[in-house]
């Protein structure tokens, strides 16, 4: 096993901050062949008009080993401490720890694989040592073919769609890991809440969800959404994609292993586009997840809010993520959202738990969570906070807030 000494230091190849004519050398390009694009409606019906997105690379088996800060670090501590051994996770926890030898030169482990057969792995020290100072990152093997050589390298993909750079970033230690897209974070994490409840907090308010129910993911980015409906939901889900480097970086994280294994129907293309071309009433929940405003506007018009309604059914619910409604960015967005869903006939209400607005035909319910019953002291709290709130504030008038629709969401970015 030879270790990695003579690549570059991994984290000024694949950094954050490469240059745009280094980012081309060094992250996988994923190529526009071979996919299949949206179609109109107007389309001949018997040439299978909906366009169906194959995923152009099959499902990773075995799956490559992933390395995190967390992982690095618990393996330079126990070798800190003097242990020889260290109780380590390759796979962001989807299964249990492997026990990893630390030997003079790195950490070898070995991994059993689906089929059965088993897979060595060697970290070299400086490798470790690297990820562990990397919090951002996600690092695989080099050499996919051979895990024990060429050292490990960035989980970062470049996407010919969009022009932008696509990489894994972990959440914390045992949580799912999140996505970055030109420096914006896909899931809320770090605040109270990681990647897996954020996506339960997105499906709960749009439920409820019943076994069997049609549920449309518009944006399917990591197919948290598509997953955990499909999983844990028993729901007959749909999903649209428009950029191909989305689904190879799905076919890297564990927990994005579902969308692969044939329940799920995938679609590509713009979402504007794609919607027009599914039938009528066809859904009884549409999660609607689309990227931040500057980036994705047509994905926040009337035009194509009229679409979603058509295809939802007469007491169907919308989700619509918008990204924290208490931020000064965020309260435009929402009420831009809220003003066009009503235009079309929806009524809507803003979920500040779920960072979403959730839209309906009838009355937009919002799906509350049980919580403990407060203290005498706490609720004496609250219905004084409330009283001050509706008299607005300490003898101040109120002002009405100066709504803005043309902002974009900067509270997913990640510094």
């Amino acid at each position: 096993m030879t270790p990695s000494t003579s690549s570059p230091p991994l984290d000024r190849v694949y950094g954050a901050r490469a240059s745009s004519n280094a980012r081309a050398s060094v992250h996988h390009r994923c190529s526009r062949a071979s996919v299949p694009r949206a179609v109109s409606r107007d389309a001949d019906p018997d040439d299978d008009a909906r366009a169906r997105f194959e995923p152009p690379l099959p499902l990773l088996d075995p799956h490559p080993p992933l390395v995190t800060a967390f992982e690095a670090r618990r393996c330079a501590e126990a070798r800190e401490r003097g242990d020889d051994r260290a109780s380590v996770s390759f796979d962001f926890w989807k299964t249990p720890r492997v026990e990893a030898t630390l030997a003079p030169r790195g950490v070898e482990a070995t991994i059993e694989t689906s089929d059965g057969g088993t897979r060595d792995v060697f970290i070299a020290w400086e490798d470790v040592e690297t990820m562990a100072a990397d919090e951002r990152g996600v690092y695989e093997p080099a050499n996919q073919e051979d895990w024990t050589t060429g050292g490990f390298r960035k989980v970062v993909r470049y996407s010919d769609d969009t022009n932008r750079a696509v990489s894994l970033m972990p959440t914390g230690d045992g949580t799912w890991p999140t996505a970055l897209i030109a420096g914006f974070s896909m899931h809320r994490f770090g605040v109270g809440v990681d990647p897996k409840e954020d996506t339960e907090k997105k499906l709960a308010s749009a439920g409820p969800i019943r076994r069997g129910a049609r549920v449309l993911d518009v944006c399917t980015g990591l197919a948290y959404t598509s997953c955990v409906a499909f999983e844990k939901y028993g729901a007959r889900v749909t999903t649209i994609e428009l950029d191909r480097t989305m689904t190879a970086m799905c076919r890297m994280n564990p927990h994005s292993r579902p969308l692969f294994e044939g329940g799920i129907e995938q679609l590509y293309g713009n979402g504007a586009d794609v919607v027009k071309t599914l039938p009528d009433a066809e859904f009884d929940v549409i999660v609607h997840d689309p990227p931040t405003f500057s980036l994705a506007g047509e994905l926040y018009s009337t035009e194509f809010y009229a679409e979603l309604k058509r295809i939802l059914k007469s007491k169907g619910r919308i989700y619509h993520y918008i990204g924290d409604p208490k931020s000064a960015s965020g309260s435009g967005v929402a009420a831009g959202v809220v003003r066009r869903l009503k235009e079309i006939g929806l009524d809507a209400a803003i979920d500040y738990d779920a960072h979403g607005i959730v839209a309906s035909r009838g009355r937009a319910r919002l799906n509350r969570t049980k919580k403990k019953p407060a203290s005498k002291r706490s609720a004496a709290a609250d219905g004084k906070r409330a009283r001050t709130s509706r008299r607005g504030g300490r003898g101040r008038r109120r002002r009405d807030t100066d709504w803005s629709d043309d902002d974009d969401d900067d509270d997913d970015e990640y510094y």
